[in-house]
């Protein structure tokens, strides 16, 4: 019964491990997978920044044109009122002047305002390629430490797969089924007992039972959260060799 208790205990310890190793292998992918969306997002801001900085520069020139326009108009119109020969045609020609005079002026605005933008829009778009240049460098650490991670643990895995094996081929099918139904329902089949009470559920077993534990010729469960219990001396003794 000892050498039982102790490979389901030696099955517990191999499946904690495994469990870690691929919550390991768990963690990584998702930074690198946040790291990648960081990225793309930046990207899409550069772009962005670029559309923004290329579309302003095209209604700048635009304004600018119809400026020059504008300034040909005035000094045409100019010309015409020196051969005018009614105030009606004069005062037309005036008007014309004036509000080509006022849409310059919003133009000379509108043109200020684009070059203010632009500054504050190349200012943002060297920030966010910054922000991408040094990202790009985590990212490839972080890619170079999945690679590592995975390697390794790949390796560790497959030999505690092969010792997990060795060890459910010697328990019994009862005590089989018994571990595999606590594992599904709280992860952590087996508890050893320490400081007089149930280390998964922390509830105190009662000092007789622990007696009893201790003795190794019969399997135990908790009466709080039904894992298996095992001495604190049979937990020490067992370790992963491998």
């Amino acid at each position: 019964m000892r050498n039982k208790l102790q490979s389901i205990y030696m099955l517990h310890l191999v499946d904690m491990r495994l469990d870690a190793l691929r919550e390991q292998r768990m963690g990584l992918p998702e930074a690198v997978t946040k790291l990648e969306a960081d990225a793309k997002e930046l990207r899409t801001k550069i772009d962005d920044s670029e559309a923004a900085l290329k579309t302003g520069a095209l209604e700048r020139q635009r304004k600018e044109m119809e400026t020059l326009e504008l300034l040909e108009k005035i000094e045409r119109y100019k010309s015409q009122q020196l051969h005018v020969h009614t105030n009606r045609e004069y005062d037309a020609l005036s008007r014309e002047i004036e509000m080509a005079e006022e849409t310059i002026r919003r133009y000379e605005e509108e043109i200020e305002m684009f070059i203010e933008e632009a500054e504050v829009i190349r200012e943002k778009k060297k920030e966010y390629e910054a922000q991408l240049e040094e990202l790009v460098k985590v990212l490839d650490e972080k890619n170079e430490e999945l690679k590592a991670i995975l390697a390794l643990t790949a390796e560790e895995e497959d030999s505690l797969m092969r010792l997990r094996d060795e060890v459910w081929g010697k328990i019994p099918r009862t005590e089989q089924e018994l571990y595999t139904r606590i594992r599904n329902a709280k992860v952590r089949a087996v508890a050893p007992i320490r400081r007089g009470s149930c280390s998964g559920c922390y509830n105190v077993v009662p000092p007789q039972k622990i007696l009893e534990i201790k003795r190794n010729n019969q399997l135990y469960v908790c009466e709080h959260c039904g894992r298996i219990l095992i001495s604190e001396e049979l937990a020490g003794e067992t370790r992963i060799d491998r």
